[in-house]
């Protein structure tokens, strides 16, 4: 009887095979490595960034606002000219006046603002009893007038001004013996102050608030930063898995 044949494999191919394997923990792992860094960066970039201005992402250029006389507050201001990715829209608000000896022209006229928040006012207004405000709002009472004049009580540009409403000065009182120091929680409104930019040419006009709530909106990015993590996943476990594969190809 014939001996069997044995295929030997050259020593050319054994120790192509064992290069191969050899490159393979020292590329795959790496790849995979780089992967999961890329898509960890581009997960942290696609997050939403630390809040400014007081809890609430406000844009630093100027936008436009348009009030009108409203029931449910003292004006309906609409937002024009703002940016995407921030807490406020081009939409219209609650908004309210703290300004009550500036006259201010309804719509159609617009107004150009900067916008602050008010748990971060800007330095020509920081000794204002924003908190008060604030608690007012997030504890609303009465009627629209009696809303307006407790807020004029605690901030009023041209100063003193006296509620002459019962119910307005039952909400003073309640803000006096609670509202002292008070911060909205994520959940709750906060005022926003539109701050009137003059130029030489114009007249004055009466600084006035906005209610927003105050959960950060997430910034706009390029959707590749949102998409990039969502693809790059499948791509990693593929990437290991074949790695696992080769290495456990069996040595001749």
């Amino acid at each position: 009887m014939a001996a069997a044949l044995t295929k030997t494999p050259k020593a050319g191919t054994r120790e192509k095979r064992a290069i191969h394997l050899e490159g393979s923990k020292m590329i795959l792992p790496r790849f995979a490595q780089n992967l999961l860094i890329f898509a960890a960066i581009s997960m942290i970039l696609a997050a939403p960034v630390s809040t400014v201005h007081g809890a609430l992402n406000l844009p630093s250029t100027t936008v436009n606002i348009e009030v009108r006389d409203s029931t449910q507050s003292y004006f309906n201001t609409t937002l024009s000219e703002v940016p995407s990715g921030y807490n406020v829209t081009n939409s219209t608000y609650l908004g309210w006046s703290v300004d009550s000896g500036t006259p201010i022209s309804r719509s159609p006229a617009t107004h150009p603002v900067r916008l602050y928040s008010s748990l971060e006012p800007p330095a020509q207004l920081a000794n204002q009893s924003w908190g008060m405000v604030n608690y007012i709002l997030n504890h609303k009472q009465g009627s629209m007038p009696d809303i307006q004049q407790a807020i004029w009580y605690f901030v009023d540009i041209v100063g003193n001004y006296t509620p002459t409403r019962t119910v307005a000065w039952e909400i003073v009182n309640d803000t006096l013996q609670k509202g002292e120091g008070f911060i909205p929680t994520e959940d709750q409104t906060v005022a926003v102050i539109c701050y009137p930019v003059i130029y030489s040419h114009q007249v004055p006009v009466q600084i006035s608030i906005i209610e927003i709530g105050s959960n950060p909106a997430t910034p706009e990015f390029p959707a590749i930063l949102v998409i990039v993590p969502i693809v790059l996943t499948p791509m990693i476990i593929l990437a290991v898995w074949v790695y696992r594969k080769k290495r456990t190809v069996p040595a001749n």
